[in-house]
């Protein structure tokens, strides 16, 4: 540009007649005024490229900035869209969550509904189960001393059909919390022969009564892994089937070992009824008979097997059947071993003698507090303990402060204390439990049963947790009574 503008100068000068060098010649000034129009012309040439250039740069700039817009504009669209989507995709998680937060505390309330219900029922069956058996075994031991043979059958029939009500209504409880996941098991190693003597013994009579034969030889000492209980509901079940639908021959309990030598086989042979084929696919569904109806050929709610194998699978093993219709049933249960050892040829079944009941202690007549709101429960206890015990009753909370201070005041002291859990209000006896120990620290040194109807897995647990040093479940035994009791008199005197 400047080359240009300067030629254009010097040209000017020339053509007017100011410029020196005019005078130089005629050649010279010629030449040098076309170098000076060749210069001017590839001046205009270069600006006119440039303002080419520049229109085109113009273009092209124009254009980016068009694409740039459109660009931001699908960037922006698309940045929208996708945080739309985010937001929707948000409000369905929350929304999700929500439900599923509903679903959960559903859920917990209906679990705690069920537990509730499945705890209130065994409770409000076993409190009046209570006093119907216990004063059924009082009847036969009354009828028994005045000998009323026709009362004593009455009355065993009254025990007999209050303990089957009492199988039922825990067979019930049991499998309705398995099948809901609430049913706690402790797996540890222990030796089956023992608990197997232990359940033998226990259909010993009914046994002999249907005049049926018992083969149970074992050699061997099986020590498995598993929950004692369990084991041992597992194969009460198994047993009571046998002896049920067995009408004559015999019952055969095997110990085997698999073939890999990691579990045990407790096979239950027996020659009764046997199992129709047709049936066999559905043995194991709770509350299914093989007879139904008015045609049903024995009781029984079909809850054995399907508990059994419940409880077995809860340990890890399980339950197999074989039965053939007519021939007899065979019923093996499984269960992983610990480790196995050599035990005495003269192992066998250990016959449990029926021994006289009688408290030991440092007293003749221990003095025993019972706080029981239930009249037929107060009446049961004060009976059986009548000739065993000096008994002093109170029937609920505030009877028993009153009592309490009264024997303190009259330096009577207590050797045991019964506590019933639940209590009118405002105190139960796990509330009673802490406030005798507050107000009367002396008996801390005095035993503390609970004695309640509260009775579902893990009950008794939770009660000696929080400071009972004892526990027995309604109904009452006698013998277990007697038991806990000398147990504790034994443990607190020592």
């Amino acid at each position: 540009m400047r080359i240009n503008q300067s030629s254009k100068m010097i040209l000017s000068t020339i053509l007017t007649g100011n410029n020196p060098l005019i005078f130089l010649g005629g050649i010279g000034g010629l030449i040098l005024l076309i170098t000076l129009l060749i210069l001017y012309l590839k001046g205009r040439q270069k600006c006119k490229s440039l303002s080419t250039k520049n229109a085109l740069l113009n273009t092209e700039v124009l254009q980016l900035k068009t694409e740039i817009r459109n660009k931001n504009k699908s960037i922006n669209n698309e940045i929208a869209n996708k945080t739309k989507k985010l937001i929707e995709e948000i409000e369905n998680r929350k929304t999700l969550e929500l439900k599923q937060k509903i679903a959960l505390k559903k859920a917990e309330e209906a679990s705690f509904l069920r537990n509730t219900f499945l705890a209130n029922m065994s409770h409000e069956i076993r409190t009046p189960l209570n006093g119907i058996i216990g004063f059924s075994h009082l009847l036969i031991n009354e009828a028994e001393y005045q000998e009323k043979p026709e009362l004593v059958n009455y009355a065993k029939n009254i025990a007999e059909s209050g303990d089957r009500l009492l199988i039922l209504m825990e067979h019930i409880i049991d499998i309705s919390r398995i099948d809901a996941n609430d049913f706690d098991i402790k797996v540890k190693a222990f030796e089956a022969n023992t608990i197997i003597n232990n359940c033998v013994n226990k259909v010993q009579k009914s046994i002999s009564d249907k005049g049926l034969n018992l083969e149970y030889h074992p050699n061997d000492v099986y020590v498995v892994k598993g929950d004692i209980a369990s084991f041992e509901k597992s194969l009460d079940l198994i047993l009571d089937n046998a002896i049920r639908y067995t009408l004559n021959g015999k019952i055969t309990i095997e110990l085997l070992v698999n073939k890999e030598g990691n579990q045990l086989q407790v096979k239950i042979s027996d020659t009764g009824i046997g199992i129709d084929k047709n049936f066999l696919p559905s043995i194991f569904e709770a509350f299914r008979q093989e007879s139904t109806g008015y045609s049903r050929l024995h009781q029984g709610a079909g809850l054995g097997l399907p508990l059994a194998q419940r409880l077995m699978r809860l340990m890890k093993g399980d339950v197999k059947l074989r039965s053939q219709k007519g021939i007899g049933t065979q019923v093996s249960l499984l269960l992983n071993l610990a480790e196995k050892k050599k035990a005495s040829s003269e192992q066998g079944i250990l016959i449990d003698e029926d021994k006289t009941m009688t408290i030991e202690a440092t007293k003749a007549q221990p003095h025993i507090f019972i706080v029981e709101d239930d009249k037929m429960n107060r009446m049961v206890f004060k009976k059986m303990l009548a000739d065993f015990a000096q008994v002093q009753m109170a029937v609920d909370g505030e009877d028993a402060f009153e009592q309490l201070k009264r024997a303190k005041d009259s330096n009577i002291t207590f050797d045991i204390i019964l506590l019933d859990i639940n209590l009118p209000n405002p105190w139960d006896g796990r509330l009673l439990l802490k406030e005798f120990k507050k107000r009367w620290p002396q008996l801390k040194k005095v035993p503390f049963i609970a004695q309640t109807a509260y009775a579902m897995t893990g009950d008794k647990e939770k009660f000696l947790a929080i400071g009972f040093d004892d526990y027995i479940s309604k109904p009452i035994d006698k013998k277990e009574l007697f038991t806990i009791i000398e147990n504790n008199l034994r443990k607190f005197s020592a």
